[in-house]
């Protein structure tokens, strides 16, 4: 079962009940690396709209660069995102490509094992970099949430939760094709970078919500 190309050419244009009703269906893809990413274009569009409420206004106007600085960010991360929901969903496909290949002969079986080793690995790539751009979103999340209109402090609350949930669910995804990865120098680095974005992107989430918090005078 896989989602063809041509659709996911059309990923970030599908309607909202139509993502759903394909997220729902009875085919593995896409699934939560997909998911995990579109938590990311969220969040990366909730501190574009923080960034957006702060910029041109003029009581705000100490904070004017940063803000624009924030908004652009924001924009090109919501589209990396996006790319990187489709490609979970076309690496998906490529494993299960190689997974339905020949397996008769010692050398079909070699080949279907380098396949899917392959395929294994560039599944583990995009959770790998939504992981990174969670960390860049968090940054922006907690920028937001410091110099941002603060009528909107709880929007940048919202971002830098979402930004949590795309690293966590981005780590799950590498996590499970690392164990039937055989590479282990590669399964080391993958490891290496999971913890280290993912403790980076938990770190500065706590700062942003603690922020959020005293600022809605919330315990």
């Amino acid at each position: 079962m896989r989602v063809e190309e041509r659709d996911l050419k059309d990923f970030a244009e599908m309607r909202l009940s139509d993502f759903l009703e394909e997220l729902g269906s009875s085919s593995p893809a896409p699934g939560g690396g997909s998911v995990a990413a579109i938590a990311g274009a969220l969040g990366a569009s909730l501190a574009k709209m923080v960034a957006n409420l702060t910029v041109g206004k003029e009581k705000y106007s100490d904070n004017e660069e940063t803000m624009i600085a924030v908004r652009d960010d924001a924009k090109k991360l919501a589209v990396e995102f996006m790319e990187q929901a489709t490609e979970d969903t076309m690496a998906f496909n490529t494993f299960m490509e190689a997974l339905s290949m020949p397996k008769d002969s010692n050398n079909e079986k070699t080949a279907r094992r380098e396949g899917m080793q392959k395929a294994l690995k560039r599944s583990t790539e995009a959770p790998l970099r939504i992981l990174e751009l969670s960390r860049e979103l968090a940054v922006l999340c907690l920028t937001a949430a410091e110099m941002g209109n603060p009528n909107a402090i709880s929007d940048a609350g919202v971002s830098a939760l979402m930004a949590s949930s795309a690293a966590r669910g981005a780590a799950f995804n590498a996590q499970v094709n690392l164990a039937s990865i055989d590479d282990p120098y590669y399964r080391e680095m993958s490891a290496a970078v999971i913890e280290r974005e993912l403790g980076s992107v938990e770190k500065i989430v706590k700062e942003t919500l603690s922020r959020v918090r005293s600022s809605l005078n919330l315990s």
